[in-house]
């Protein structure tokens, strides 16, 4: 199967139950496979002929999400199943899951996806088109932002100190599989080498976008990232760091990380054999092995058990279907008693997804990690990170390209802008990327006209991305949640006292402040008592080092978050 074709099908799946869509519809494209991904056309097979016709009524539905998905239009060739192969498929289809292999109902702004989306695609061949985004973007390490940004964020590391990081984590000795650093004179260019094959066959991605080095990484995800390029170093080591749980909501990186430690692998340590497969490449592996199962008695998943690094993406699509989740237990528990290595990502941590106790316990023995959503400095890096690298450095259209007829080339964005895009988004990274696509297409237009991209204009976007975006949080409804949270009074809040509840409950307040409503320091210091702006800047420090010293802090403060914003 396609990877790339599966994860856009899965993603157009996600994208029908987000808007309702008929539930026949979602489960016929849950029964039917991905075939192939081409610049311009999916092409699927249906689980039977019926629903050829029933997938052609809804064709220009699906096509609308397809380039929604991929930001290019998209055309969907819906193919006949091949014989009785297909046909007992799509049996063993309807008895595996009923309903369509597609995430748990989660609020409609999540776009329900569990990453397996346009963000978690693998770099697309030459041939392909560029326009899907990715999760986190490639990091310019020669340049970095302004001093009068007004921005600090520390988040991303130069290639030699990745390099140096990674050779420490493995006690400082290279890589085992390293290759030679100079090709036999003998040896055929690198540009006519075939192409080498992951284990599951998948072209090894040499230039994948999905690295450790282009992840864009802050306090809400720097656990995760730095457990991420541990498990990569001691994968080699039998009976070291063998499980890595990565959780949290849909767009926010998980994918990222797991794609980058299959791409760490693939290219220092080919040796490794690696299986990555998402919920929906699981379920339909396992609907295919039932099938070859009744002609050969063919050993289950045999390729996934043969494996050294079994990587798994969105478990809680697999949870709950009765006659999968047993296979995946067995699965699991199989790798865990052999000290072989194991990466999960879920949108929920082991002891919210009904697992079996014992998976439970080791999943939360091991490297358990959570990906929170990104704080205004992160959105701010990932929108200049996503124009720079991105909508700036693509090629200029020619005179005589299609680009150029159809208006020219994006336009210019500031800091400002950036702070302000910032400001008014929500915290959904793909919906960011896309954004970030729209602002930059108004600004070209602004100044085909003869005029710029105003905040108005940056406003009605987002209105068109984020539910949150038009809400105005006020101080005083920061102050109300946390006195309620912390049981402090408001005198107590903005007064002097200085015991440990009521100051851990006053930086609380003035990092949320400071986080959430459009104030400045100074406004944020007369709201608390007439503070000055080296105390309000000491609070938020505060708050900052003590997310990186303690990650529950990271789910309370988005616990808070989520109440203040409900309230406003």
């Amino acid at each position: 199967m396609d990877e790339e074709a599966s994860i856009i099908l899965g993603d157009a799946i996600a994208f029908c139950q987000r808007d309702g869509q008929d539930a026949r519809l979602i489960n016929m494209l849950g029964q039917s496979r991905a075939v192939s991904l081409t610049e311009d056309t999916l092409t699927i097979e249906a689980p039977s002929r019926f629903a050829i016709a029933q997938l052609k009524k809804h064709q220009p539905t699906i096509e609308a999400y397809l380039e929604e998905i991929a930001f290019a239009p998209i055309a969907l060739d819906i193919v006949a199943p091949q014989g009785a192969t297909a046909d007992n498929a799509a049996a063993a289809a309807s008895v595996v899951s009923p309903a369509a292999p597609v995430a748990a109902a989660m609020p409609a702004a999540e776009h329900q996806t569990g990453d397996v989306s346009r963000e978690t695609m693998p770099a697309a061949p030459a041939s392909a088109t560029p326009a899907a985004a990715v999760t986190h973007m490639p990091i310019a390490h020669d340049t970095t932002p302004g001093e009068d940004s007004g921005i600090a964020i520390k988040n991303t590391l130069s290639a030699d100190d990745f390099r140096r990081m990674m050779n420490q984590m493995k006690g400082g000795t290279g890589a085992k599989s390293a290759k030679p650093a100079t090709a036999s004179p003998t040896s055929a260019p690198t540009a006519t080498a075939p192409v080498e094959q992951n284990t599951d066959g998948a072209p090894l991605a040499a230039n994948s976008k999905f690295t450790f080095e282009n992840f864009v990484y802050g306090p809400e995800n720097s656990h995760a990232y730095r457990s991420a390029l541990k498990f990569a170093a001691l994968a080699d080591e039998r009976g070291t760091c063998t499980s890595l749980f990565i959780y949290g909501k849909s767009g926010l990186g998980k994918t990222h990380l797991l794609l980058a430690i299959k791409n760490e692998l693939a290219e220092k340590s080919p040796e490794i054999k690696v299986k990555y497969a998402n919920s929906q490449a699981y379920l339909d592996d396992l609907m295919t092995e039932f099938d070859r199962q009744k002609k050969s008695n063919a050993p289950i998943m045999q390729a996934y058990h043969g494996v050294d690094v079994l990587i798994i993406d969105d478990i809680q699509n697999i949870i709950g279907k009765r006659a999968s989740v047993d296979y995946f237990f067995q699965l699991m528990d199989e790798f865990i008693r052999n000290n072989k290595k194991v990466v999960i990502a879920a949108d929920r941590a082991p002891k919210d997804l009904s697992m079996d106790e014992r998976l439970t316990s080791r999943f939360n023995a091991g490297m358990l990690c959570l990906v929170a959503e990104p704080s205004y400095e992160m959105k701010y890096k990932i929108l200049q990170r996503y124009y720079e690298n991105t909508i700036a450095a693509a090629p200029e259209a020619g005179d005589d390209s299609l680009l150029a007829a159809y208006g020219g080339d994006s336009g210019h964005l500031t800091d400002e802008h950036f702070k302000h895009m910032a400001e008014v988004s929500g915290t959904n990274i793909r919906e960011l990327e896309s954004f970030c696509e729209r602002c930059a297409g108004e600004a070209g237009d602004r100044e085909r006209e003869g005029s710029e991209l105003s905040f108005d204009d940056i406003d009605a976007i987002a209105s068109q991305y984020f539910d949150t975006s038009a809400k105005k949080i006020n101080v005083q409804t920061v102050q109300s949640v946390i006195e309620e949270q912390y049981g402090v009074t408001h005198e107590e809040l903005i007064g002097p006292r200085r015991n440990a509840n009521i100051a851990k409950a006053r930086h609380i307040a003035i990092y949320l402040a400071i986080e959430m409503c459009e104030m400045t320091t100074t406004a944020v210091g007369a709201e608390f008592g007439n503070r000055n702006h080296s105390t309000v800047s000491t609070s938020y420090k505060k708050v900052q080092k003590m997310i990186q010293e303690d990650r529950t802090v990271t789910e309370d403060l988005k616990s808070l978050r989520d109440k203040i914003t409900l309230r406003s």
